[in-house]
């Protein structure tokens, strides 16, 4: 008897498989840097849970895993700021100069662009959004990449809760971030986009 497929929401991407899948089409520094980046990820996000109740580093897991499966875009910065992006935010001991000692200059590029103050309210907290916009929007097409694939798993767990109100997290990304698809016209952006809009039809059909 096969067993039963789990939620999306359930899944990780777990250590063996991320070695499986990138092994042989990245170079073996590269590979080692890029478990560096889920070993201290996997550390920072140990404690911290979603609004669905799942670990949060399924969600970063996750994120990597759309970058190297689905995008096909293999390379092992953008794999190790995918599974970093959030560490900034969550870590008070992390800082940019710890991933640019422990990774590289890059990474930790990709990882600041991403990062933002959540613990701003009113009209700080507007303004860093529009701020955190604005830098992204100037940013490397890596950066963008990796945003866009934060937001799709997100897109993709919507129907569990893992964001208080869906709707306007949809309306914010339509208004703020589908435009950059568009001006950077990148398959793998516009991919996102195509799979984000087919996600918001299941879910309102």
């Amino acid at each position: 008897m096969n067993s039963p497929i789990p939620l999306y929401n359930q899944v990780t991407y777990g250590r063996e498989d991320l070695i499986r899948d990138v092994a042989e089409r990245i170079d073996p520094v590269d590979l080692t840097t890029v478990l560096g980046a889920y070993e201290m990820a996997s550390s920072v996000h140990e404690s911290q849970r979603r609004n669905d109740s799942t670990p949060y580093f399924w969600h970063l897991s996750r994120v990597a895993r759309i970058v190297i499966q689905e995008l096909e875009y293999y390379n092992g910065d953008v794999i190790s700021a995918a599974l970093l992006h959030d560490v900034l935010e969550d870590s008070d001991i992390i800082t940019a100069d710890v991933l640019k000692y422990n990774f590289n200059s890059y990474i930790s590029y990709i990882v600041e662009v991403l990062t933002k103050n959540i613990h701003l309210l009113g009209i700080q907290r507007t303004q860093e959004d529009a701020q955190y916009i604005e830098r992204l929007r100037f940013s490397s097409i890596d950066c963008k990449i990796v945003k866009f694939a934060e937001r799709l798993d997100n897109y993709r767990c919507l129907e569990f809760g893992v964001k208080r109100n869906p709707f306007g997290y949809i309306e914010v990304t339509e208004r703020d971030y589908y435009p950059m698809a568009t001006d950077e016209d990148n398959a793998y952006l516009l991919y996102i986009v195509d799979e984000m809009n087919s996600i918001k039809r299941k879910l309102f059909s």
